[in-house]
């Protein structure tokens, strides 16, 4: 039960995950369709429920992990990965950018210490027109 099928299975040891909202940071898209919606987020289709207590809402794990997707150094890492062909901002380039920077940083000095890590996910879908969707999740696994 619980299957998601805009993402694929994120390992036993995932206790929840954010979604990426890439009209988040849109201006043009964000206007029309994603009137104040943050980039990342645990009610997009891509994320998952957290089933683990010491992630519940209101949590001082929680509020604090939220806290640094929302801060400066998030906003920087998604803005400094590399870009598809010099321009588009592209899940292929950002997942493992943030998996080498700002993740491992949140690892090292957040999550490892209560027993937790975090990794950036992406995967691709095709619609029935052929159209490309890009899809990235921040998993949070126990350790």
């Amino acid at each position: 039960m619980g299957l998601n099928l805009c993402r694929p299975d994120l390992g036993d040891n995932c206790v929840g995950a954010y979604g990426y909202n890439q009209c988040a940071d849109v201006p043009a898209c964000n206007a029309i369709f994603c009137l104040g919606a943050r980039t990342w987020s645990v009610s997009y289709c891509e994320a998952k429920k957290f089933t683990d207590p010491k992630w519940d809402e209101g949590t001082q794990l929680r509020n604090g992990f939220e806290e640094l997707l929302a801060g400066p150094e998030m906003a920087a890492a998604l803005e400094e990965a590399p870009r598809m062909c010099g321009v588009c901002k592209s899940v292929h380039n950002m997942s493992p950018h943030l998996n080498d920077g700002w993740c491992k940083e949140t690892n090292e000095k957040v999550l490892n210490p209560q027993g937790y890590e975090c990794k950036a996910h992406h995967w691709v879908t095709y619609g029935q027109n052929g159209k490309r969707k890009e899809h990235m999740v921040l998993a949070i696994l126990k350790i």
